[in-house]
């Protein structure tokens, strides 16, 4: 069987911190360096007072842990010390938040961060770009995921195609953007 993708909308992968972190950007080899356990002190990114780096991590097969071992590639991941562990993705923007620890970094999906649950976390710039609407829909930010409706090549129920229609026209695609992702 034969598949067609019709791409319909974007998602990006962010690294977030407490709004009072002075950190506005990192890049995906300090991301490599935090995660491996190489780099574990604010210090060391040019952040002074706030001594060591939380690095918050997602169980093993969420969505969120798996786009970050597939961004370390070959480089292994540390072990999350078992206080540093979290259970849901909210879990991590509320801890990082509400418990005002300015020495935290964690990561999520923009689309859950910034759109899903409100959050008042700062979300970083990966190599010098920011993760905004004109920055995922012109890829230009580094850690980008495009989302396709995948149907078998040749479908003829004509129920297929006009939802396809709809993904990709304007009336879709607002809706695209207001579910908080990128529209394409």
């Amino acid at each position: 069987m034969e598949f067609e993708y019709t791409l319909f909308g974007y998602e990006s992968f962010v690294f977030i911190v407490n709004p009072e972190n002075a950190l506005d950007g990192i890049t995906v080899d300090q991301i490599k360096a935090i995660y491996s356990g190489e780099l574990t002190t604010w210090d060391e990114l040019g952040v002074e007072g706030l001594g060591e780096i939380i690095a918050y991590q997602r169980p093993k097969n969420s969505g969120s842990q798996t786009a970050l071992e597939k961004l370390m590639g070959d480089t292994p991941i540390m072990e999350a010390p078992q206080m540093d562990g979290s259970d849901g993705m909210e879990d991590i923007l509320q801890t990082i938040e509400y418990r005002n620890l300015p020495n935290a970094i964690g990561y999520t999906f923009r689309f859950f961060c910034a759109d899903m649950v409100g959050s008042k976390v700062k979300l970083l710039a990966i190599d010098g770009v920011e993760p905004t609407v004109e920055n995922i829909s012109n890829g230009k930010y580094p850690i980008i995921t495009p989302l396709y409706a995948v149907t078998r090549k040749g479908e003829s129920n004509p129920n297929v195609k006009r939802l396809l229609d709809f993904l990709t026209d304007p009336q879709g695609q607002e809706l695209v953007e207001k579910s908080g992702y990128v529209k394409r």
